[in-house]
C-alpha cells in the first residue's frame, strides 16, 4: 500500500560510491529510511533490511541515462526473475508482486517512495529493457518487529515546547518537517544545532519574513526567491547528508522568522516552522 506519492527532486553532489556492484552497504542492520543509488549497472542501498511497516526509499540516479526503481516482493533468487523477449520481466507474472515504483527518472535527480511492506523477501531493481539483466537489482528483506521510533518524526513540523525561550536551540530536519526545542529566543546571538534525521540531503535556513507562516510564494522551480523583498535570509546550514549535524551561530534582531529548507519541493512539503525573537 502506498503511503505517499512519488516525489522527484534535484540531486546534489557527486556519486558517493566507487563500486559498481549491486549491494547494500550494511545488510545486517534494519532501517526503515533507506537511501540508495541507481546507475549503470547497479542498485545500491544503505541497508538491505527493514522492519515491516512503513519504509521510505530516497534513490538518486547517478547514471548517465534514465532509470526506474521497483520494489518487488518475490522468493525468486536475486537476478533470476525470468525475462521475456523484450529483455524485461512480466510485472504481472506469477511469483512476483510489484509493490510500487519510482517511475523512470532523470540523471542527477532523486526519487522518494513511501510504501508499507509486509515481512518477506524482496528485490529492489530496474526493469527497463536490459537493465535487470545487466545487474540492476539487489536483495532486500523485511523482517518482523518495529522500527525504532524517532521522537521528533511526527510527520509534521513542530516545536517541543512552544513556551520555551532559548538562545541555544536543538533541532532536526527530515522528510518533511523541521523540529526545534524552543519557539523563541532573545535578541542577540542564537546557536542552532540541527541533525539531519532524514534519508536525503537537507538545508536549514533562518529567514526573517513578513509573510504568514508557510505562505512564502514559490517560483516555477518549487523554491522561493531568496532575494524576495518580503524576507531576509539571515544565514544557513548548507545542504548536508543524513545522519550528520550542523551548527549555525547568528545574531538576530527582534521579529518573526521561519526556520526552513528551500531545496526544490521541501518547503512546499512542510519543511518550515515559525520562530520568534523577542527583546
Amino acid at each position: 500500500m502506498v503511503i505517499a506519492g512519488t516525489l522527484i527532486l534535484s540531486a546534489c553532489g557527486a556519486d558517493p560510491s566507487d563500486s559498481s556492484s549491486s549491494a547494500p552497504s550494511d545488510a545486517a542492520e534494519p532501517s526503515n529510511k533507506i537511501s540508495g543509488i541507481v546507475r549503470e549497472w547497479a542498485v545500491q542501498t544503505t541497508s538491505g533490511r527493514a522492519y515491516e511497516g512503513d519504509v521510505t526509499f530516497a534513490v538518486t540516479n547517478f547514471g548517465t541515462v534514465q532509470h526506474e526503481f521497483l520494489v518487488v516482493k518475490t522468493d525468486i533468487e536475486p537476478g533470476e526473475i525470468p525475462l521475456g523477449e523484450d529483455n524485461r520481466f512480466d510485472e504481472d507474472a506469477e511469483g512476483i508482486e510489484v509493490v510500487d515504483e519510482i517511475a523512470e527518472f532523470e540523471v542527477n535527480t532523486t526519487g522518494l517512495l513511501k510504501v508499507k511492506l509486509d515481512a518477506g523477501k524482496y528485490q529492489l531493481l530496474c526493469n527497463i529493457a536490459g537493465h535487470y539483466a545487466a545487474g540492476m537489482f539487489t536483495a532486500f528483506e523485511v523482517v518482523k518487529g518495529k522500527s525504532p521510533v524517532v521522537d521528533d518524526a511526527t510527520g509534521e513540523s513542530g516545536v517541543a515546547d512552544a513556551d520555551a525561550v532559548s538562545n541555544d536551540i536543538k533541532g532536526s530536519v527530515l522528510e518533511w518537517n523541521v523540529n526545534v526545542d524552543a519557539a523563541k529566543a532573545k535578541a542577540g546571538e542564537v546557536t542552532f544545532t540541527v541533525e539531519n534525521r532524514g534519508t536525503i540531503q537537507h538545508e536549514f535556513l533562518v529567514v526573517r519574513t513578513t509573510y504568514e507562516h508557510g505562505k512564502i510564494p514559490l517560483g516555477p522551480d518549487n523554491r522561493f526567491d531568496e532575494e524576495d523583498k518580503g524576507l531576509a535570509v539571515i544565514d544557513e546550514i548548507a545542504e548536508w547528508p543524513p545522519g550528520k549535524s550542523g551548527t549555525l551561530k547568528v545574531n538576530l534582531e527582534p521579529g518573526r522568522y521561519e526556520l526552513l529548507c528551500n531545496i526544490e519541493g521541501h518547503y512546499a512539503n512542510g519543511m518550515h516552522v515559525p520562530f520568534e525573537v523577542v527583546e
